[in-house]
């Protein structure tokens, strides 16, 4: 059946009853940021409470939500071990080397150069477009003056045209738009897969997440090995560098 409430909203609820056992909406790696390689079902978090010497202690654990079902393997993984290997990842995603990271900001920003000429001639075109078409607006308009051309005729021209300049109008708009914000885009990127480490060690539950969301497309949970789906560009940069690198230092 479909929800009435959202999983969110039912965690809260329940902690609020005194269900301490169940904090998926402050469990980093819970409610659908990870799904179980085995079954293909979400990893939810499990807190446990144990008596020790110097009072109760807690432990996250995470498991698949089908853990308990038969023939499952009853996995489960601490979230201080997902915590490591989240920034393992991170680890390889930056570049220690102070002068290759200079260079690799030259390389995109030689790369966003390029892209920005060629949005240039791009726009030029259009620009030139427009202006051809706005000249035959103005002689369409002209022959229904001097009466060469009937009204009707005149009407469905004028619409084409129209039709034509609106679409024109509207690329020069998301190609102007699309320059601007992929060239910010493509540094800001960069600059946060540098950091990434620094701003997990003091992020929030939600800021996190974020980072997750950002940073991979999805990820599974096969036996105690985080398997994450990359998005571009941190995909490459996860590989490394060493094509780029081999063949600068050839240079």
């Amino acid at each position: 059946h479909e929800p009435l409430i959202d999983r969110a909203t039912w965690d809260r609820v329940q902690v609020l009853l005194g269900d301490k056992h169940n904090r998926s909406h402050t469990m980093t790696y819970a409610a659908d940021v990870i799904h179980c390689g085995h079954c293909g079902h979400n990893i939810t978090g499990e807190l446990k409470i144990k008596k020790t010497k110097q009072g109760p202690k807690e432990y996250l654990y995470y498991r698949c939500t089908k853990y308990n079902k038969p023939g499952h393997p009853r996995t489960r993984v601490t979230e201080s071990d997902l915590d490591h290997q989240v920034l393992t990842i991170f680890d390889k995603m930056r570049i220690e080397d102070e002068g290759v990271r200079e260079w690799f900001r030259a390389v995109l920003a030689s790369k966003t150069k390029d892209a920005q000429a060629e949005t240039r001639a791009q726009r030029s075109e259009l620009q030139r477009q427009q202006t051809l078409l706005a000249a035959q607006q103005d002689r369409l308009l002209n022959l229904r003056i001097d009466d060469q051309i009937d009204e009707t005729t005149f009407l469905k021209k004028q619409a084409e045209l129209r039709d034509r300049a609106a679409s024109i109008l509207l690329h020069l708009e998301v190609l102007n738009r699309s320059s601007d914000e992929n060239a910010e885009l493509a540094c800001k990127v960069f600059e946060l897969s540098q950091t990434l480490r620094e701003r997990w060690l003091t992020a929030e539950y939600a800021e996190k997440r974020k980072i997750l969301e950002i940073v991979w497309l999805n990820c599974t949970l096969n036996g105690v090995t985080l398997c994450p789906q990359m998005r571009k560009p941190f995909d490459i940069l996860v590989e490394g560098l060493s094509v780029p690198l081999s063949g600068a230092e050839g240079s």
